[in-house]
């Protein structure tokens, strides 16, 4: 075992093989007796804390991806399949549009139940305003797959498609949720992604005629606020389409999450407009960032969360900022205290990256 976070053995940087084994070796140890995944564990301690069926299912998601490529799996599938689906009544809409979408990839019946299910939840009056951004990204991809699947999912599509809407600012960015209130205007980075995935699932469907334009001024812009080194900024102010506060920047958003969205929309286009951006991210998680660090410890099996603000002076920046972008335009205006590591994983990062680069 490595004696510092420093003293580590690492992955090198362009060896798309080399991360997605090392995301499938690593996920065992993140599997508790029951058959679940964790939330996290620390660097230092191997401990698993919490549970969590929502990253159980991004992981689920990640190993259907990997088998579906011809790559072998650590973890068994239906096994981890059948353990979600005993916790499906206690899900929420945007969990129970993750669960469909790995429901339809895996051509299993029981997808009929879980968009009953979601059905019922999402169309219910009031019930899709107060979530936040990704999870109304997660809704509009499971019904999108479950439409692409043959099942009646129409009604849901729409709704998805109407909330969408109702998201939108007077940047191509859009609003953490439909609430009327400052937070609402304030969006992180997951709601940008997530919804740029939905929209351009959206369009290689044809489910909405303007969802293909509406996805490529997201990712322009997008690209656009990107650090110099390729880190994704965390928090923006959706109507100035700008920045606000730039941390925490997390490794599962450079590796996984924004390759996986960019990457889909590449495949729509017919392009390769956006991979320069998706490896300069990834170069990011490889040492090309402000402490020089890469996040993979091949030998503890830990892929380590991000750079954050020392805790002494994160709240501070992060309120303060937070006040200032809605107030003023411009860069954030307070930047006190370093950085750090912030030396936690969790399971949905690796089963996201073989989302992402199973292929």
């Amino acid at each position: 075992m490595s004696n510092t976070i420093n003293d580590r053995q690492t992955l090198p940087y362009g060896d798309r093989a080399a991360l997605t084994n090392f995301a499938d070796d690593v996920l065992p140890s993140l599997q508790l007796d029951d058959g679940l995944f964790c939330f996290d564990r620390t660097w230092a301690d191997p401990t698993l804390r919490g549970s969590s069926v929502r990253y159980s299912i991004m992981v689920l998601l990640g190993l259907t991806r990997r088998a579906s490529h011809g790559s072998p799996v650590s973890i068994d599938i239906e096994a981890l399949h059948r353990r979600i689906h005993r916790e499906r009544t206690h899900l929420g809409v945007g969990d129970l549009g993750l669960l469909l979408w790995a429901d339809t990839r895996l051509g299993d019946p029981v997808a009929a139940q879980t968009l009953a299910l979601l059905e019922r939840r999402a169309l219910a009056p009031g019930a899709l305003a107060d979530l936040v951004g990704m999870e109304i990204g997660w809704l509009t991809c499971g019904a999108v797959a479950g439409h692409a699947a043959g099942l009646r999912a129409g009604a849901v599509v729409v709704a998805a498609i109407d909330e969408l809407q109702r998201r939108e600012s007077s940047s191509p960015l859009f609003r953490h949720s439909a609430a009327h209130n400052r937070r609402a205007g304030l969006p992180n980075f997951a709601t940008q992604v997530y919804t740029l995935l939905a929209l351009t699932e959206l369009a290689r469907h044809e489910l909405d005629s303007t969802a293909l334009a509406r996805a490529v001024r997201l990712a322009d812009l997008l690209v656009e606020l990107q650090r110099p080194d390729g880190g994704w900024p965390w928090l923006f102010n959706a109507d100035r389409g700008s920045v606000v506060e730039p941390y925490e920047i997390y490794s599962v958003h450079q590796d996984a999450m924004a390759p996986m969205a960019l990457l889909a929309l590449d495949d729509v286009l017919g392009e390769v407009r956006y991979r320069p951006a998706v490896l300069e991210g990834l170069r990011w998680c490889f040492g090309q960032n402000e402490l020089s660090f890469n996040f993979y410890d091949v030998q503890l099996g830990f892929a380590h969360r991000s750079i954050r603000r020392r805790r002494a002076s994160a709240r501070l920046d992060l309120w303060a900022n937070a006040a200032l972008g809605t107030t003023v335009s411009g860069r954030p205006r307070l930047d006190v205290g370093g950085r750090e590591i912030n030396p936690t994983c969790r399971p949905y990062h690796l089963g996201w990256i073989l989302e992402a680069w199973s292929r």
